[in-house]
């Protein structure tokens, strides 16, 4: 008999592009980390040419639970590096609480495992001072981990990995 799992649902972000990023050097070759807890941090690859406007378009996974989506304080968070030689530099972060982006009906109704689209949202970047510093664009989704017909199903046992990573 196959052990049962404990529910659990995915949370998809899509870390698109940034846009207007302040020029921290000459030239700068970016990418973003994603985390939803900080021991588990994923990284975009690195887009050496867009400088200012960076594109990275990768997905990213997190296996979450319902005390974690019903939570007022969890949240995903991401920062915007640029490479350099010695030790990267923190371009910027946003940290978007969960329950401004997903309607809590679409992780509630158990009866219809839904999956909404991919929400896409453009946020305000912010340097560590706190001043604004871009705009970051990603795309948010939900799944219910519980549905059998669901991709990579038994690939599950990892609680965050990229898209990039499984091909």
């Amino acid at each position: 008999m196959a052990p049962k799992l404990k529910p659990f649902h995915l949370l998809e972000i899509n870390v698109i592009s940034a846009q207007e990023l302040e020029p921290v050097r000459k030239k700068m070759q970016t990418y973003a980390t994603a985390w939803v807890h900080p021991q588990r941090k994923l990284s975009t690859s690195v887009d050496n040419d867009g400088n200012t406007s960076p594109t990275w378009n990768d997905k990213f996974v997190f296996k979450v639970d319902e005390d974690f989506l019903r939570n007022d304080t969890s949240a995903v968070s991401i920062e915007i590096l640029a490479e350099h030689w010695f030790t990267d530099i923190v371009v910027g972060s946003v940290r978007i609480i969960i329950g401004n982006l997903i309607p809590p009906h679409v992780w509630t109704d158990r009866r219809h495992h839904h999956r909404i689209g991919m929400q896409f949202i453009a946020l305000q970047v912010r340097r560590p001072s706190g001043r604004p510093q871009g705009i970051l664009n990603i795309g948010v989704a939900v799944l219910n981990g519980t549905m059998r017909s669901m991709p990579l199903y038994t690939q599950l046992s990892a609680s965050a990995f990229g898209y990039r990573d499984l091909m």
